[in-house]
């Protein structure tokens, strides 16, 4: 194996890109359920996005609690229930698998490679992961809202090569170039791969730059490693 490892990005790789997908576009049910007033709620959740991202929140209910306080809005334990539902409901669309993922990982399982995910993420994700069709794929998984440190950091990559049990050297770093994630990557010694997604958020990725190994779909990794 030229790689014995390959590790995946999450959103703009294996499923779609999270702002084109219907999750979170739509918070007015959210808010709804939580009687909070549309506008007020939308900006302060936005504005969290980050903190959802970096672990702030080890809970659905935390993030909410923070966004309605924010506001002045006093929840019951019956609207929070029901927000939180809507909440997972959502980003469970998000998790849909693109076509051609499963079976390349699962390819990929079954001829001995190392499988690694690494994803920038609200709590959201580690709590519905299990759920979905990758749950048994991956050799290590990390969320940045668990580990509580995001990409670009290099500790992140660094930890995902770790968590396999490899060199960053033998590790193949699939992803869509979001936050320069190719970019950190390689600085860490791993070998970075841009996914073309065709998005039209690519130009706001280090895509529109990059020089570097690409692939324009997951089948293509084979031919990698």
């Amino acid at each position: 194996m030229k790689y014995p490892a390959v590790v995946f990005d999450l959103f703009g790789t294996i499923v779609d890109d999270f702002a084109v997908s219907s999750a979170g576009s739509n918070n007015a049910d959210f808010a709804a359920a939580l009687g909070a007033p549309y506008e007020p709620f939308v900006k302060i959740w936005r504005q969290t996005t980050e903190m959802r991202t970096n672990g702030t929140f080890q809970s659905v209910e935390a993030s909410i609690e923070y966004v309605c306080d924010a506001i002045g809005v006093p929840v019951t334990a019956e609207q929070m229930t029901k927000a939180v539902t809507i909440r997972l409901q959502q980003l469970r669309g998000a998790l849909k698998p693109r076509a051609d993922a499963v079976a390349t990982i699962n390819q990929l399982k079954h001829g001995g490679y190392k499988l690694g995910l690494l994803s920038n993420c609200s709590i959201e994700i580690p709590i519905l992961w299990p759920e979905t069709e990758f749950a048994n794929l991956f050799h290590s998984t990390i969320f940045s809202s668990r580990e509580r440190i995001k990409k670009p950091a290099p500790e992140i990559y660094h930890l995902a090569c770790d968590r396999l049990g490899v060199a960053p050297e033998d590790c193949l770093y699939i992803a869509d170039g979001e936050n320069y994630e190719l970019t950190a990557a390689a600085s860490v010694g791993m070998q970075p791969v841009l996914l073309k997604t065709n998005s039209l958020r690519e130009v706001h990725r280090e895509a529109t730059d990059w020089r570097g190994c690409t692939v324009s779909s997951l089948a293509e990794v084979f031919t990698l490693v």
